[in-house]
C-alpha cells in the first residue's frame, strides 16, 4: 500500500494515542460503588474489551441485568466519573511520542480524530496534552448517535477529504475502516488483535517510517 500520497490521517483515540484502562477501571468502580445499584467490579482487563464500542454498547455489556433506560444512567455516570478522573490525574497514559509525532508529521500531514466515545471526551483528551494546534477536527459517536464508520465518512465529508486512513487498535477499527473505503493501520500496542491487518505499528512513532515509504 502507497501511503506517501495521502495526507489525511485519522485516529482512533482509546488503544491508539493513550492507555487509560487502570484509571477508567477504577473512575467507573468509584461511580458504581457510590450509586449502588450494580456490583459490578471493573477490571483494566474488561475495560480494554470495551473500549472502542459506542456507550450503548458498553452498556449493554457491563449492565445486562437492567432495563435500557438504567443502563443508560449506569453508563453516563460511569462516563463522567471518567472525565473527571481522567482530566485530573497525574498519571501518564498518553503513548510514547505522540505529541513528537504529531508535531513533526503535522508539517505534511493533517490530523483527525473519530471515535465511538461521548460528548466531550476527545476535547479533554486534547485540552491535556495541549494537542489541539495537531488535530483539525474530530467526530465521535457521543455527537452524532451514529457508528464510527459512519463517523469517518461525516467528517471526510465535512473537510471534503477523499483519500484518507484510520489508525486504530481494534477489529471494531479494521472492520469500520473498511466500511468506510479507506485503508486501516494497526496500533498492534493497544488493546485489541486484528488477523485481517496489513500495515503495522509497533508504536505510535513508525507513522513517520510508514508514510515516508521507510520499511518497518
Amino acid at each position: 500500500m502507497d501511503l506517501k500520497n495521502i495526507k489525511h490521517i485519522i485516529l482512533d483515540l482509546d488503544g491508539t494515542l493513550w492507555d487509560t484502562a487502570k484509571i477508567s477501571a477504577d473512575a467507573y468502580n468509584q461511580a458504581l460503588r457510590s450509586d449502588g445499584r450494580s456490583d459490578l467490579i471493573v477490571t483494566d482487563e474488561l475495560i480494554r474489551k470495551e473500549f472502542g464500542k459506542s456507550d450503548r454498547e458498553i452498556a449493554d455489556d457491563l449492565f445486562p441485568e437492567f432495563e435500557p433506560s438504567i443502563r443508560d444512567e449506569l453508563m453516563n455516570l460511569c462516563g463522567i466519573s471518567n472525565n473527571t478522573t481522567l482530566e485530573k490525574t497525574n498519571e501518564i497514559m498518553l503513548y510514547p511520542d505522540v505529541p513528537d509525532t504529531l508535531k513533526a508529521m503535522s508539517e505534511h500531514h493533517c490530523f483527525y480524530i473519530v471515535s465511538n466515545c461521548g460528548v466531550g471526551y476527545i476535547e479533554m483528551f486534547l485540552k491535556k496534552y495541549h494537542l489541539e494546534p495537531y488535530i483539525t477536527d474530530t467526530e465521535c459517536c457521543g455527537n452524532t448517535g451514529k457508528n464510527k464508520a459512519e463517523n469517518i465518512r461525516i467528517l471526510m465529508e465535512r473537510n471534503q477529504i477523499s483519500d484518507a486512513v484510520y489508525v486504530g487498535d481494534t477489529a471494531g477499527d479494521f472492520h469500520s475502516a473498511s466500511k468506510a473505503h479507506i485503508p486501516f493501520i494497526f496500533a498492534s500496542y493497544g488493546y485489541g488483535q486484528v488477523p485481517e491487518k496489513k500495515l503495522t505499528l509497533r508504536s505510535f512513532s513508525e507513522l513517520q517510517d510508514l508514510f515516508s515509504g521507510n520499511t518497518l
